[in-house]
């Protein structure tokens, strides 16, 4: 029986310390529910997926099938550096109105 394996990549971590993460989120017996999985979850603006096959119980490493993004998109490449660039531009939007709405409050 052929397998889908599908991890989800992230960008995770602090401002000053990022680097990209991988959890297994699914394993489905079709590429079709796979790819439904996908299209169905709700992640990061700075996530992507990826969906590789195996053979159940084989010893071999699973094929990678495709990289596609949060909606479920084909991608040719993993898109490391944009999600790099849009984690580290949402974390330095909340660093910043976390001071200012902080420095607000003691003050008023």
């Amino acid at each position: 029986m052929q397998i889908f394996i599908v991890p989800h990549h992230e960008i995770d971590g602090t401002l000053k310390d990022c680097r990209a993460d991988e959890m297994v989120f699914y394993t489905c017996d079709s590429m079709k529910k796979a790819l439904g999985l996908v299209k169905k979850s709700r992640v990061v603006r700075w996530s992507w997926w990826e969906i590789r096959s195996q053979k159940l119980n084989s010893i071999d490493w699973p094929e990678h099938v495709g990289y596609y993004g949060p909606r479920g998109g084909k991608l040719t490449k993993p898109p490391y550096d944009k999600c790099m660039e849009i984690f580290k531009q949402e974390r330095s939007y909340e660093s910043h109105n976390s001071t200012t709405t902080s420095a607000k409050s003691v003050g008023e």
